[in-house]
This record gives structure tokens, sequence and C-alpha cells, in this order.
């Protein structure tokens, strides 16, 4: 026979309950917090539309590896009258890649309880902003390395004269014949085309330039007269938010965590652009962001912890099954030099 206390129910405090909860809110405040101080924020959802695509289904399933399937068009001319088309069929043919995901963390720990009195600040509030920030810092970091790292050789423009990274000059600057060219090379071949996003019926792509690149381009006549016509003000679509302007179908926007390297010829620095459409990158989630609360020394000090399991990458495919193609994006590398005095 089994005796059971009601009363231990009935006492139970919502008190209890409240630190993992408060813990879990946490957590998801200091998430969305940084996901919107992410520059790649407005670029970033579910749809396979976005520029950046989110994949939750490690979330919910064993695994540190999500893999993206790509079916490729079919290319038989077909059957024509009565002609036989059984046994003729086409098989379909699917490439893939895959992303795989792991646990990133930062903390931070505030000094004692002296130094929370003496500053008179809530230092709870202040950790969960510098985690913020710096999980805005990390993922744009991230997925500038990987856009810009190793780009396939069918994905590349450079400025001016340059045929490499390592021949760019000081001449060799931004302008819209880049962002003209950069756009037929992601619509020349049909099989594998960098796919616009689709905004208010028209096939849109962006484009993203460091500050000296913005500079260049703004001194051109052809971007200056276009941009007179160009009537992005007033769009709804966050992707024309802090927008410089358009010109032909692009959307340019400026950010300086653009890799910028001294790998042009004579040390010429060199601004890393990226030509982006949908699907460019794949950001994979594996759980839900925890944050975790710690007293050391005696219950002196705090502790913060954010943390979550993820993975970025950017799309590629092997269309033609040997070779390696960007997916979503096109590299434009030209002059990136500082002002001269």
């Amino acid at each position: 026979m089994f005796n059971f206390n009601l009363q231990l129910f009935a006492d139970t405090a919502p008190t209890e309950i409240e630190p993992s909860l408060r813990l879990q809110a946490w957590a998801k405040s200091t998430w969305s917090a940084g996901l919107q101080k992410s520059f790649f924020n407005k670029f970033t959802g579910n749809s396979p539309e976005s520029i950046i695509q989110i994949k939750e289904e490690l979330a919910k399933d064993a695994g540190d590896t999500i893999h993206i399937p790509l079916l490729m068009p079919l290319t038989g001319a077909g059957i024509l009258g009565d002609d036989k088309l059984e046994g003729n069929e086409e098989e379909m043919i699917y490439r893939d890649f895959s992303v795989t995901i792991d646990q990133i963390r930062n903390a931070v720990v505030i000094k004692g309880k002296m130094e929370e009195k003496r500053v008179q600040l809530d230092m709870r509030k202040d950790a969960r902003t510098a985690l913020s920030k710096w999980l805005a810092d990390c993922i744009d970091k991230r997925i500038f390395k990987e856009l810009t790292t190793d780009p396939t050789p069918d994905r590349i423009v450079f400025g001016g004269t340059a045929t490499s990274e390592n021949s760019i000059g000081a001449a060799d600057t931004f302008s819209t014949k880049l962002i003209g060219k950069a756009k037929r090379i992601a619509l020349a071949d049909e099989n594998t085309m960098i796919k616009p996003v689709r905004i208010d019926g028209m096939d849109t792509y962006i484009l993203i330039i460091d500050q000296w690149q913005a500079r260049d381009l703004m001194a051109d006549e052809i971007w200056i007269n276009a941009q007179q016509h160009a009537n992005i003000r007033g769009k709804d679509n966050p992707i024309f938010s802090g927008a410089l302007g358009m010109y032909d179908g692009v959307v340019i926007h400026q950010c300086n965590r653009i890799p910028r390297t001294e790998t042009g010829s004579s040390g010429t620095k060199v601004g890393h652009a990226l030509f982006l459409g949908a699907q460019a990158a794949v950001f994979a989630v594996g759980n839900n962001p925890t944050w975790e609360e710690e007293k050391f020394d005696y219950n002196n000090k705090t502790g913060y912890s954010f943390g979550r399991i993820l993975g970025i990458k950017k799309s590629q495919f092997k269309y033609d099954g040997k070779n390696l193609t960007d997916f979503g994006c096109v590299n434009v590398l030209t002059a990136s030099e500082d002002d001269q005095a």
C-alpha cells in the first residue's frame, strides 16, 4: 500500500519552477537580441527564398549533420508522338552538401558584490547585452568567412584589369560594371544559375560591399544617374532597409564586417564583396539556446553563460558530379584602399 502526502504537491511554490523558466526566457531573449543585431538578420529566414536559410531539423532529431539535397533539372528532349516512352524515362539526379553543427558558448563573470555595488548598474542585463552583441559579431563573422573563403572559379569577378586576387592593383576599383558582370555570371547557365529573391514580383539580388568600395561606387557617374530613378525608398521589405541604392535589379548594402585583406599586388588592400541570391548559405541549429547562471567564491561572484549548438556553411553542389560550384553567391574582389591624405 502506498501513501501519498498530497500536501507536498499543494505546497509546491511557483518560485521553485521559476528559475528554470527564467533561464529559458533569458536564453531566448539573448538569442533574439543577437540575431537582431546581426547584419544578416534581414536576409535570414526559414524559407528557401531566404539568402541565409535556417534549418531546424537537427533541433528535433539526433545527429550532428544535415544533408541538403538538390534535384538536378531534367535534360532529355522527351518523346514525340506515339514513340515508345517506356524504357526511355529519365533518371532523377540529386546532388547534396552537408552542414555539421557544434556547440558554441561564451560567458562573463562579475568581479564581486562590491564591484556590482560600486557601479550601481544592472550587471545581469549588461551581461545579456554583451553576450548578445558577441553573438551578432560571431554570426556575421562566420557567415562572411564561409561565403568568402575559397570561392569556386566560376563564381569570381575581379575589379578593373585584374585576373586574380594577387594581381589587383589600386586602380582596380569597384564600379557599376562589376555589378552587371556579377549578375551575368549568376544567370549564365540555366542549370547552375543563382536563384534570385522574389520581392513584389521582381527578381532581386543583394550585393554587400565595404565602405571603401562604397566610396568608389558612389563616385561612378553611372551609379549617380541610376539612383535618380532607383525608387527603393518606402519599400517595406527588410532587404531594402539601410540599402545604399539599387542598380540593375541588385540591392547594394554596405557592411564593414566584410573581409578586407592585403592580398593584392604590392600589398593592395582587397575588399571581398558578395553578390548573393537565395540559399547562399545554410544556418543549421541543433538545440534551443541556453542561459546559465552560476555562483562562485562563496556566492560573492556571479557568472553568466550563453550558448547554442549551430553550424553555418556556404551552399555548394557538384552540378557535373565532379566540380563544386557556389550555389548562391559570387565573390567580387576589388581594390579597397584607404583614403589618400
